[in-house]
C-alpha cells in the first residue's frame, strides 16, 4: 500500500522535475536523476543508458526550441519498498506546438529521498472520442 509519505514525496519529486524542465535547468533535472538512469525520450533514437547521455538529451531537446511548458495532468503512483513506478498524462508545449504526451517513471528510495532510474515520454495517440 502507498503510504501518503511516500505519495507527497514523489508528487514533490514530479513538481521538482516540472519545474526544472521548464526552467531548463540541466543540473537540477540531473540532481533528481540516478547515475544509471535509462529511458526514451521522442526524437530519432534518443535513448538514454546513464546520466552523461540523459543530460546529453536535455541539451539536444532545448537546443531545438526557444519556448518550453510542461504541465503535468492526471497520473497514478505506486511503490513497493525503495521502488516506485509512476504513469500520468502531461501537455508539453515547444515554441507554441501543443503535444499531449504520457509518460511512466521508475523511481529508486535511496533513503533519504527518490531518483528518477527510468523514464519513457512519448506523444499520446490521437482519441477516437
Amino acid at each position: 500500500m502507498l503510504s501518503t509519505q511516500t505519495k507527497d514525496q514523489i508528487e514533490d519529486l514530479l513538481d521538482q522535475f516540472t519545474a526544472a524542465w521548464e526552467r531548463r535547468d540541466i543540473p537540477a533535472i540531473l540532481g533528481i536523476s540516478a547515475d544509471d538512469i535509462m529511458g526514451y525520450d521522442p526524437g530519432d533514437d534518443w535513448r538514454v543508458h546513464n546520466r552523461r547521455e540523459f543530460e546529453a538529451v536535455l541539451r539536444k531537446r532545448y537546443a531545438m526550441a526557444e519556448t518550453f511548458s510542461l504541465r503535468r495532468g492526471a497520473c497514478t503512483i505506486k511503490a513497493e519498498g525503495m521502488i516506485a513506478w509512476v504513469i500520468g498524462d502531461l501537455v508539453l508545449t515547444i515554441d507554441e506546438e501543443v503535444l499531449p504526451c504520457r509518460f511512466t517513471m521508475v523511481l529508486r528510495g535511496t533513503g533519504h529521498r527518490w531518483v528518477v532510474v527510468q523514464y519513457h515520454l512519448s506523444r499520446s495517440a490521437p482519441s477516437n472520442t
